[in-house]
């Protein structure tokens, strides 16, 4: 039946061969276009009906919007000096923060030098952070407004030097990991294997064609479907890994079968291409279908996210399967026999070998033939694979492995050395309050005592200011009287000091003309002396004078007596010697006198001189005397005007001494005045120690209600003992490093506390943390009427943890129950879908036990370049959820292009043995060509750097690598185990399953048209 419905459609694709491709073309082109017009949609809200935290986001979405968008830290460091010292620094993050208050879409932005309080510097100053809420949610924040708010977040920074970064939704925007770098290498690696299989080019770029075209349509689909549904961001990359693998691999089957019946029955195209779709068209209905259904049996767990994700990768498995029933064989009839051109060169072509001499013939014979063997050797490789899985932990996304590169990364790793890893994730408790939340009893009191203290302390404040102000105006007063006399007794002892002066200079000036007069006075006497003496040695000269010239006068009588004498001898007759003797005696003596006379002319004459030279000093001295005199008598008169003036000044200084003896009465009086005053000041004075004493209580009371508001984050309400009793609990547990203060609502109804844990969000300890909040911490420290959640991205994590933990049991026997009636529906058989399942399970179990070891025990993150500090990175709790799904179905593909040979074998009448041994050996080469495929393209994902994808495609690539395996080795093992019962069928289920006939053996034979058959190509059919 199916496959009857099946040949049509691919007959149809080959009638309507280029309406098809043009179909898909504008299919294309058209939702293309769309998705650029309205754009595609992603959201990573994760909403998880009935847990504590959707309950604690319902609250902060109702009551403190938008709160529940979370927020986005914008973070500062600096290696010199402090971000809070006024600097340019400083002024850096201020310009940020003035910056992003204009930024559209934000919301509000907190200054983080507001409020030393708020805790948005570090202790040591070299780290701060912004926290920005925007009004739209992770869904409606695309790239081009991230980039907005990023810009004007760092610009400021980057200007200076300074490190900054981003985080929540915004940097989580800006951090998207680009797939089209692994998605290249996929399609390359892909395009290779399928070189090597087909051995032409043409055919190999068949599969890759098909596959892009369907993944194309179906990520921009999924893009669309985010417009109604919230579609989480990584949907898309998990549907391309998913949709490009499952795409090529069965495109592969499609055109290997339609080369087989060309060359190997000499089948006409189109009837080929017909069949192929008929017959492998099948298998990828089932196989698809299979996937599809896994996927969609997701929305058992009744996860929103987790089920979006299984919705966008069936989206793409669905597009892929369309693509391959109806794209391709429409390209295959267009390209005819064209498909086998641009053959590879002889020496890289398959070697024709005889069927029973290829390598997958003798491994078909050799599990046939040892069917337990190869059972055991199955168990022997998976058994140790799976043991990893028994200690396996599910854990939460974790920003903190994730690439250094991205602002997201560095905003982390800056929040957790600046402030602690928990402020990367706070804990949200909200609380509802029956009734509203109102000041407690103890605050209201204190405040209303502050407030009575206040008041009395303004009324005695202004009184004593009046009296203050009263004293100050009198003092003041006094004061100015004061200084008055002070400047007039100043003035007085200037006057008296310029007195003394012009007193003490007459005096100098008196002693001086007396000094004068006395060296006049001493002058004059000695002159008077000296003029005395001169006067002796004239008169003694003179009397010498008159002495000599007595004696000259006598002896001039001598010698004229004597002349007479010698004249009367010599006329006598005397004797002439004598008379010559006595005359020469006589001349001698004349001589004698005469030089002695001369000699006293001499000295008269000298003292003649000396009395002139005496007469004239005299006159000089008497002169001088006279100007002595003179200045002696102006030296008295200026004395006497002198000591006229001192008596002016001393009349003076008595009036001075006078009027200062009247000041210093004034400033006694003005002093006793200022005592009084100062006796008043005193007293205002102890008034006013008093009320400072009783300001310091007031300020007491004040400092208590401030630290009560500031714990109750600013609100007086939040002083509520319903809210601190609450408040003060979550602060006990070790694992918290900080309490945030609360918010509460207008209407008081609604309390949200951040409760900030030591620990990053992703460590296992914080999950304990939620857990000890919720079950020991909480709910002894609720009062009547109070509903407390924790919520938060932490918590939504655990949340998501526990339920899929809770869940996961219920998909798998989902899965398992679908793909076993699927299976039964398929092949008739309950045996087959046993067996199906058990190597299904075996796979899967193997595959989390590996991811288990990589990840969660750290074994070769550095082989998949994965750098964690941590040394492990947490496995994301829906990543073996839908790595489950997926691979459950992905599996199914080997099984069912496998079974589905062996079945069409068997139905042509061979043997059970032979059947499984000829299924298998020509179905390996496929098989195990599809599997390098799908690896390749799963294996191409580790190359991304989100630890999330990775894990993906570890798991992925290792689960399709065992699944392959095991389809090789254990499935054809177990179904010659089984023998004949493989086919054996309850005769009620006979009656009631339909009779698919996959393989087409009951159809009409007219269905198949051999080459050289007279069956006439109609116009525009493909050559052959």
């Amino acid at each position: 039946m199916l496959g009857k419905l099946l040949h049509g459609l691919g007959a149809a694709c080959v009638r309507l061969r280029w309406l098809v491709v043009g179909l898909w073309i504008v299919a294309a082109v058209g939702i293309t276009l769309v998705v650029g017009q309205v754009g595609a949609v992603t959201n990573n809200n994760l909403t998880l009906p009935g847990a504590d935290s959707q309950v604690a986001y319902d609250v902060l979405e109702q009551y403190f919007p938008p709160q529940q968008n979370g927020s986005s830290q914008v973070v500062f460091h600096t290696t010199t000096g402090r971000l809070d010292d006024g600097g340019a620094q400083q002024q850096a993050v201020t310009d940020t923060y003035n910056a992003l208050i204009d930024v559209p879409h934000v919301a509000s932005v907190t200054d983080p030098f507001a409020n030393a309080a708020s805790g948005l510097v570090s202790a040591d100053g070299t780290y701060a952070f912004i926290p920005v809420l925007l009004d739209i949610d992770s869904g409606q924040l695309d790239e081009a407004t991230a980039q907005v708010v990023f810009d004007a977040a760092t610009k400021p920074a980057n200007a200076i030097g300074m490190e900054v970064a981003v985080g929540g939704p915004v940097g989580a925007a800006l951090s998207k990991q680009s797939t089209e770098s692994s998605e290249v290498i996929g399609l390359l690696t892909a395009m290779l294997i399928m070189a090597f299989t087909f051995g032409s080019l043409v055919a190999m770029g068949l599969p890759i064609l098909t596959a892009v075209f369907g993944l194309a349509i179906g990520v921009a689909t999924i893009g669309l479907i985010g417009h109604l549904i919230d579609i989480p961001t990584i949907g898309p990359t998990l549907a391309t890994m998913i949709g490009l693998g499952v795409g090529i691999d069965y495109a592969l089957f499609l055109v290997t079968k339609h080369r087989s019946q060309v060359r190997q029955q000499q089948m006409a195209i189109r009837d080929s291409i017909a069949e192929a779709v008929a017959t492998s068209g099948g298998a990828i209905v089932f196989a698809g279908g299979t996937v599809i259904v896994a996927l969609l049996a997701l929305a058992v767990a009744q996860i929103p996210f987790v089920t979006s994700l299984g919705y966008a990768c069936a989206v793409a498995v669905f597009t892929a399967v369309l693509a391959s029933l109806t794209l391709l064989p429409a390209m295959l009839a267009i390209l005819g026999r064209g498909v086998d051109r641009l053959a590879l060169p002889a020496f890289m072509q398959p070697r024709a070998k005889e069927p029973d001499a290829t390598f997958w013939a003798r491994w078909a014979a050799m599990v046939v033939r040892h069917p337990a063997i190869s059972c055991a050797v199955a168990l022997v490789i998976m058994v140790p694979l799976i043991i990893p899985l028994f200690t396996l932990t599910l854990g939460q996304s974790d920003t903190g492995v994730s690439s250094t590169s991205t602002t997201q990364r560095e905003a982390f790793d800056l929040i957790s050395a600046g402030f602690g890893p928990g402020y990367n994730g706070a804990l949200v408790v909200s609380v509802l309050m029956d009734p509203p939340a109102q000041p407690s009893s103890e605050y209201t009191a204190k405040y209303d005592q502050a407030t009575a203290m206040q008041t009395e302390l303004e009324s005695t404040q202004q009184t004593l200011t009046d009296q203050a102000d009263s004293l100050t105006a009198q003092q003041d007063d006094l004061q100015s009287q004061e200084d008055d006399l002070n400047a007039q007794a100043a003035t007085l002892e200037q006057e008296q000091a310029d007195l003394q002066t012009q007193v003490d200079a007459l005096n100098v000036q008196k002693t001086a003309l007396e000094k004068q007069q006395a060296d006049l006075q001493t002058q004059g006497a000695a002159l008077s002396k000296q003029a005395d003496d001169l006067q002796k040695q004239a008169d003694s000269l003179t009397k010498q004078a008159a002495d000599l010239q007595k004696q000259a006068d006598s002896l001039t009588a001598q010698q004229q007596a004597a002349q007479q004498q010698a004249a009367a001898q010599a006329q006598s007759g005397a004797d002439p010697a004598t008379a010559s003797a006595n005359l020469a005696a006589l001349q001698q003596t004349q001589a004698s006198l005469t030089a002695q006379a001369n000699d006293l002319t001499k000295q008269e004459a000298d003292l003649k001189a000396q009395q002139d030279e005496l007469n004239k000093e005299k006159a000089d001295l008497e002169a001088q005397q006279a100007d002595l005199q003179k200045q002696a008598d102006a030296l008295t008169k200026q004395g006497n005007e002198l000591q006229a003036q001192a008596d002016d000044l001393t009349a003076q200084g008595a009036d001075l001494q006078a009027q200062a003896d009247s000041l210093q009465a004034q400033a006694d009086d003005l002093q006793t005045q200022g005592d009084q005053l100062q006796a008043q000041a005193d007293d205002l004075t102890a008034q006013q120690t008093a009320a400072e004493q009783e300001q310091q209580d007031a300020l007491a009371l004040q400092d208590d209600l401030t630290a009560q508001v500031t714990t109750a984050g600013g609100d007086s309400r939040a002083t509520d003992p319903r809210i601190v009793k609450l408040q003060d609990a979550l602060a006990t547990p070790s694992g918290v490093q900080r309490v945030i203060p609360p918010m509460v609502n207008d209407a008081g109804t609604a309390v949200v506390i951040s409760v900030i844990a030591t620990t990053r969000p992703a460590d296992p300890a914080t999950a304990q943390l939620v857990d000890q909040l919720r079950t020991e911490v909480i709910p002894p420290a609720l009062s009547p009427g109070m509903q407390a959640d924790v919520g938060g991205n932490t918590a939504n994590n655990v949340d998501l943890a526990t339920v899929i933990t809770e869940k996961l049991p219920l998909v798998i026997l989902t899965v398992i129950g679908l793909s076993f009636l699927l299976l039964l529906i398929a092949f008739r058989s309950l045996l087959i879908p046993l067996q199906a399942a058990i190597t299904n399970l075996l796979s899967a179990a193997a595959a989390f036990g590996v991811v288990t070891a990589v990840f969660q025990w750290g074994w070769g993150l550095d082989l998949i370049g994965l750098s964690s500090p941590y040394g492990t990175v947490p496995i994301a709790s829906f990543v073996p959820l839908m790595m489950f799904a997926a691979l459950f179905g992905l599996s199914m593909d080997y099984e069912v292009f496998f079974i589905s040979h062996v079945q069409g074998l068997h139905g042509k009448g061979m043997a059970h043995k032979d059947a499984v041994r000829s299924g298998l050996a020509s179905s390996a080469k496929i098989i195990s060509a599809a599997a390098l495929i799908m690896i390749a393209v799963f294996g191409s994902f580790i190359l991304i750097d989100d630890p999330i994808i990775k894990q993906f495609g570890v798991g992925l690539s290792v689960a399709v690598a065992l699944a392959a395996l095991l389809v090789l080795l254990l499935a054809p093992a177990m179904l010659t185990l089984f023998g004949e019962r493989t086919w054996q069928l309850p005769k009620f289920l006979d009656k009631i399953l339909p009779d698919l006939d996959l393989e087409g053996n009951k159809r009409s034979s007219n269905v198949l048209v051999p080459a050289g058959a007279s069956t006439k190509d109609t116009p525009g059919s493909p050559p052959e």
